[in-house]
Order: C-alpha cells, then sequence, then structure tokens
C-alpha cells in the first residue's frame, strides 16, 4: 500500500477575510487540531501546506510548524497566509527560520491595489500584504511565495503580481479558483476566460522556463495543466489523493484531498496506520477513482508529476525548444 508523501493540513477554520471565491470564513470555527496529535502524522511525508482559515490566528503556530518538522524529519512545510496579521508574522518569522530552511511562507495577492481589496473583502488588504511582505524580506526570509487565484474578474492582474513577487525577490505560484463544498464550501467559482488567463500565464510561464531553477521549470509545468483545466475542465495527468496525498481538516478528520467529501478517518480518535489501512479509506479511493469533480491543485498534482519525471522533462525540453524559436511555452 502507497504511504502518503504530501499533506494539506487546515489548522482552524478561524479566518480574518472575505474572500468572494471561498466561503471558510462563514464556517463555525469550532475544534481545532492540537500539537499533540502531530505526533500521529505519518513520518513519511515529505511536503506540508498549513492551511487554515488563516494559521497564524493561532497563538502556537510556530510550535505547530515545529511539531511537523520533527515528527516527518524536515520535511517542505509552506504555511499558507493572506498576509493580514503583519504583527503575529513579523513576531513568528524569525522563529519559524530557526525551525529549519525548508519553512516557507506563502502569502496571498489576488491584484494590485483595489481589485485586492474587492477579491479578499478587506479595505486595505493590498496594503497590509505589501507591508508583510517587505518586513519578511527585510528580516531576511528568503521561502517566501507570492500566491495568486485567477478569476474572471482579477485575471489580467496576474503577470503585475508575478513582477511584483520578482521585485521582491519572492517566489510566485497560482492557480485558478476552484470549487469544494466541505473545504472552500462553494460551487459558484467558473472559469475563466481562456484567452485572457492564457496571455498573463505564458507570460509568466516564459519566464520561469528561462530562469535557471528546476523548481521554477516545474512549476511552468503546472501552469500548463493550470491552462488546460481551465479550458477543458480535466485534470492532464491522473489523481494519486488518498494514496500519495490528502487533507486533514481542522478537527482531525482525514480525507482524500480538498474536494472529495469522503472521509477517511479521524485523527483526533484513531492512529493514523489504523485510518489509513480502513474499510472507510479504501472507499475513499475508490471514490477518487472514480471521481468526476475537476481540480487542479498542487496538493494532489504535486505527488503526480513525481510518478512522471519523464513526462514533465518532455513538456520542459519541447517548451526550451518553442521559446527558443520564438515561439509560446508548450501546451501540456
Amino acid at each position: 500500500m502507497s504511504t502518503p508523501i504530501d499533506a494539506v493540513v487546515a489548522v482552524t477554520y478561524r479566518c480574518d477575510s472575505r474572500c468572494n471565491m471561498c466561503n471558510i470564513w462563514k464556517l463555525p470555527p469550532g475544534k481545532e487540531l492540537s500539537v499533540e496529535d502531530i505526533e500521529k502524522l505519518p513520518e513519511t511525508l515529505r511536503d506540508v501546506n498549513i492551511s487554515g482559515g488563516e494559521p497564524f490566528l493561532r497563538e502556537d503556530i510556530v510550535e505547530f510548524v515545529s511539531a511537523i518538522y520533527r515528527r516527518c524529519r524536515a520535511p517542505r512545510i509552506v504555511i499558507s497566509t493572506n498576509g493580514f496579521q503583519n504583527r503575529r508574522i513579523a513576531h513568528a518569522a524569525p522563529d519559524l527560520m530557526k525551525i529549519g530552511r525548508k519553512v516557507g511562507i506563502a502569502v496571498s495577492l489576488d491584484g494590485i491595489g483595489d481589485m485586492h481589496d474587492r477579491i479578499r473583502g478587506t479595505e486595505g488588504g493590498f496594503n497590509k500584504v505589501l507591508e508583510t511582505l517587505t518586513q519578511l524580506r527585510k528580516i531576511g526570509y528568503r521561502n517566501v511565495r507570492v500566491a495568486f487565484t485567477a478569476q474572471r474578474e482579477n485575471v489580467r492582474h496576474l503577470g503585475a503580481v508575478y513582477d511584483l513577487s520578482r521585485q521582491f525577490g519572492f517566489q510566485f505560484t497560482t492557480s485558478v479558483a476552484q470549487n469544494s463544498d466541505f473545504y472552500f464550501s462553494t460551487g459558484e467559482n467558473q472559469s475563466v476566460d481562456p484567452l485572457e488567463l492564457e496571455n498573463e500565464l505564458k507570460y509568466v510561464m516564459r519566464k520561469e522556463l528561462l530562469s535557471l531553477s528546476p523548481k521554477r521549470w516545474l512549476r511552468a509545468f503546472f501552469y500548463s495543466g493550470v491552462l488546460e483545466y481551465n479550458r477543458l475542465g480535466h485534470r492532464p495527468i491522473g489523481c494519486r489523493a488518498g494514496r500519495d496525498s490528502l487533507f486533514i481538516d481542522p478537527q482531525g478528520k482525514v480525507f482524500p484531498c480538498l474536494t472529495l467529501e469522503k472521509q477517511m478517518g479521524d485523527l483526533s480518535t484513531g492512529s493514523f496506520d489504523g485510518i489509513w489501512r480502513s474499510e472507510e479509506a479504501d472507499k475513499a479511493r475508490r471514490a477518487v477513482d472514480g471521481c468526476k469533480i475537476p481540480c487542479w491543485m498542487i496538493c494532489t498534482v504535486r505527488s503526480s508529476m513525481k510518478r512522471r519525471p519523464f513526462q514533465v522533462a518532455a513538456w520542459i525540453a519541447r517548451s526550451w525548444i518553442r521559446i527558443l524559436f520564438g515561439r509560446q511555452p508548450a501546451a501540456s
């Protein structure tokens, strides 16, 4: 049986933004995972996304991250934040840096100026994010990325936000807004105009492919999948959710992913090994095999990419050749 290598761990549903693509902020906060619960995580995890809600609303976020880092033997950890909690982030950042260089922070930025404020439903949100990014750069926190969620309303800002991230010297990541009845608590997100998304995203893909960073080349491949998913509504490569990756909600409930509401077990009442080998987990995996819910998110795509290194490498090589002859990167 496969052991998971990738996880999204939502540590709280408390949130201080009012995003138009996500209704997590409407969910009752309820019970939250404890640091002790982390001792049940599988040691095999290599990538962990700490999500929410807003993770920095937890007073023990540093302790929480440190526990995951120890338990999973130094995995890559990214804390996804809206960047509004400037003081909390600035206070926690030096301690997060001490845990290890693999601990990163992803700050959401969905447009320039008022556009970001409208998307996030928070007046002054853009300036708060700029302050957070400035603080992180000032203290020398290098493992930072700017995360853009593309929608019909803001897609024309994608390239500008990418340029802003590079001006700060930070990484960049993007996907289109997606639906989930039980996580994002919405089914209203619609596909983005394919031509507008392609115009913006291929600008980013070209920049990433011309870099000297293999990580950025891999992101370019992921973006090619974003284009295909947005245009055709399906995944360019298969899904390993519930086998290579999983989602844990703030109460400790384990699911194969963010979009398929098929509970595998409850970490707060059982061992992870027991959950992973249970009949409920097998049922969830069978549901993944027959899943008709389209999605394309890095939390489930990353492990699939690792299982197809030649396919990914071939796409990167084709794209380099196309760029050399003055053309756009290859389709996925």
